[in-house]
């Protein structure tokens, strides 16, 4: 099945400079293969003729083996090119800056016994900025990032109808990626080679075990333990537009979560977390978090709002704002021509903890400045 995805209005207030007047598209496949059902040959008598009696063979489509494997393949690209005016930068359309993200996944999900799934597989990524710098000339230079081997996969135990435990481990890749006239747009062309010898990607290895236990049919409760190794995180400072590599560092945390269903149409949540974070070549510093959330969904309509109070995050001591707020409104609108339309108006604070971003259960990605500041955005969003 073929998607694509085109945002069509784009609007981010940000408390600085971190803002590239840039445009996106996405474009994305995905699809899956299930056993086929085999050929096996079934004796079936046909009627007499009056001068003999034959007996023939028909082949017919039985199930040779049910089990319930799947292999799904997905394949992911989006590019944010420059869409200054010629006021703003002098440059050829083919000299513009340009970025770009090529990610595909591959998971096998194979039945074990009656209660028992695991799904295994491994996903891939590739980041490229063209023409990030203004002195190095159309297509030399880039600013580019790869790794086509990065393995994920989760052991799932259904225990009855009310509790289900996770063993889950997974490996992913963050990288700068940036267009405009922010970041390394702005930098000499020594400066620009400096940053790509010393630039590295954030890298990430977690392991982690989960329970999640319904205690009502309104109600679930959810515990989950983590522990691996984050390195070379990237953050960006102040008003900087530059990613700062902000340490390495080992985490070993546990998220507590409950979720309760008032209604069909309204859910609540509350989540704390707690993680030590040893970083490298320092001591060992805690961090915690304590959220509330709700969910309201009725129809076309959807709102969410969520509230954190968390401490000072280990890797970057010049981040004291202990309160983070966010909160969206969704309309679906029928669809057009067979094609869905949604608008939305978001905003947006990211978690700025070590372990918030450690403990999220997301694919490699792209990492921009402005992804990192509290964002009001609207869009519009058309799939096929």
């Amino acid at each position: 099945m073929n998607r694509a995805v085109v945002p069509l209005l784009v609007l981010i207030c940000t408390a600085g400079t971190a803002q590239a007047q840039d445009g996106p598209l996405e474009t994305g496949i995905s699809f899956s293969l299930k056993r086929k059902a085999a050929l096996s040959p079934l004796i079936y008598p046909r009627h007499a003729y009056s001068a003999f009696q034959p007996r023939m063979d028909a082949v017919n489509p039985v199930n040779a083996d049910d089990r319930d494997q799947e292999i799904h393949i997905r394949l992911h690209k989006s590019a944010r090119r420059f869409v200054g005016t010629a006021i703003a930068t002098p440059l050829a359309p083919d000299m513009l800056s340009r970025s770009r993200m090529t990610r595909y996944v591959l998971e096998d999900r194979v039945p074990i016994g009656e209660h028992v799934t695991a799904t295994m597989g491994w996903h891939g990524i590739k980041v490229s900025n063209r023409n990030a710098n203004v002195t190095v000339g159309p297509g030399r230079e880039r600013l580019r990032t790869r790794d086509w081997f990065l393995p994920r996969g989760t052991l799932t135990l259904q225990s009855g109808h009310d509790l289900r435990l996770t063993l889950d481990y997974a490996e992913k890749l963050r990288a700068y990626s940036e267009t405009g006239i922010n970041g390394p747009m702005g930098l000499t062309h020594d400066g620009f080679l400096l940053l790509r010898r010393t630039l590295k990607p954030e890298t990430q290895n977690r392991m982690a075990v989960r329970a999640d236990w319904t205690a009502a049919p309104a109600l679930n409760l959810s515990l989950a333990l983590h522990g691996g190794r984050l390195d070379d995180q990237l953050r960006f400072t102040g008003r900087g537009t530059l990613p700062v590599n902000s340490g390495s560092a080992r985490i070993e945390g546990a998220i507590l979560e409950a979720r309760h269903h008032v209604t069909p149409q309204l859910r609540w949540s509350v989540r704390y977390s707690d993680a030590r974070v040893r970083v490298s070549g320092g001591s060992m510093v805690r961090e915690h978090s304590l959220s509330a959330g709700s969910v309201w969904q009725d129809g076309p309509w959807r709102a969410a709002l969520s509230v954190t109070r968390n401490s000072a995050p280990a890797l970057a001591a010049y981040d004291e704002r202990a309160l983070r707020v966010e909160a969206g409104v969704d309309y679906a609108l029928a669809a057009i021509g067979g094609r869905p339309l949604s608008v939305s108006l978001h905003m947006t604070d990211p978690d700025r903890l070590a372990s918030g971003t450690f403990a999220r259960d997301d694919l490699s990605g792209s990492l921009r400045a402005a992804d990192q500041v509290r964002t009001v955005m609207a869009s519009a969003r058309l799939g096929w």
